[in-house]
């Protein structure tokens, strides 16, 4: 292995990036080299180490080896012309008492090519990174519509999101600043309608509450079913024609006193 395929090994071991059999060759490239070129690996290894802890804890794609290595090969030559320039500058400027000073500052090729070559595997990685973000979103929106079809029991689901013959009764809280909120969903090829509640209960307390059919003066004339509820969402089978009983109540049970009227359906929603 000469001088220069031991530097870029140098930038690649650094990085992380070497096969194992590459392992073994640049450790007993190191030892065999002379003292001076060693001093030269460790110094530049030592800054890298500086860089490469900005990096995730992750294994780096295999595409990224190509392309540190172009970014190493790349530097290693602008620096070999580079120093041609700066010998042909230097037999021109020959006789001169003061010293020439740089323009600008000095800065190690290795240095440089390594920090392109983690500019590039750091992109990547976003790359990547975005990918698994898609990937997470993507599974999250899975679960959320598996609870949605849950909720909705997978009888109903199709009836509900996709059927316009499905008739809805919508059940408003009585007082506006109650959280409470409840539909009746009914499809003509049903046997069965579905009541679903939201927040029933979670102001004033879990209990138990009744679906009703009211009058016109609210008063009760039959009761649908009668349910416990904490809060949470959740629905239940019901059995009540919505086209003919579609003035709807919900009331919750008292021990002391009359049942209270929480939510009321004034009409009948199609499609």
């Amino acid at each position: 292995m000469n001088t220069r395929e031991l530097l870029e090994m140098t930038v690649l071991d650094s990085m992380g990036l070497l096969e194992p059999h590459e392992q073994e060759s640049f450790e007993r490239a190191f030892a065999s080299a002379p003292a001076s070129i060693r001093e030269h690996v460790r110094f530049e290894q030592a800054r890298l180490a500086d860089l490469t802890d900005l990096l995730p804890d992750v294994s780096p794609r295999p595409e990224v080896r190509g392309l540190v290595l172009d970014a190493v090969r790349q530097a290693m030559a602008e620096r070999e012309a580079a120093g041609v320039a700066e010998n042909r500058r230097s037999s021109h400027a020959a006789g001169r008492s003061v010293p020439r000073l740089s323009r600008g500052p000095r800065v190690s090729w290795v240095w440089r090519a390594a920090t392109i070559g983690l500019t590039v595997a750091v992109a990547v990685l976003g790359v990547a990174l975005t990918q698994y973000q898609m990937d997470f979103n993507r599974l999250e929106n899975n679960i959320r519509m598996a609870q949605l079809e849950e909720l909705i029991g997978v009888e109903h689901f199709d009836d509900v999101m996709f059927d316009k013959r499905t008739r809805r009764a919508i059940l408003d809280p009585v007082d506006p600043a109650s959280p409470a909120i409840a539909a009746v969903v009914h499809n003509p090829d049903r046997s069965t309608a579905r009541l679903y509640h939201k927040n029933v209960g979670a102001d004033l307390g879990a209990g138990t509450f009744r679906l009703v059919v009211l009058d016109e003066n609210d008063n009760v004339v039959r009761e649908v079913a009668t349910f416990a509820s904490e809060g949470r969402r959740d629905g239940i089978d019901v059995q009540v024609d919505l086209l003919h009983e579609n003035r709807l109540g919900l009331l919750q049970v008292s021990q002391n006193q009359d049942d209270r009227l929480l939510l009321r359906c004034q009409g009948l929603i199609t499609g």
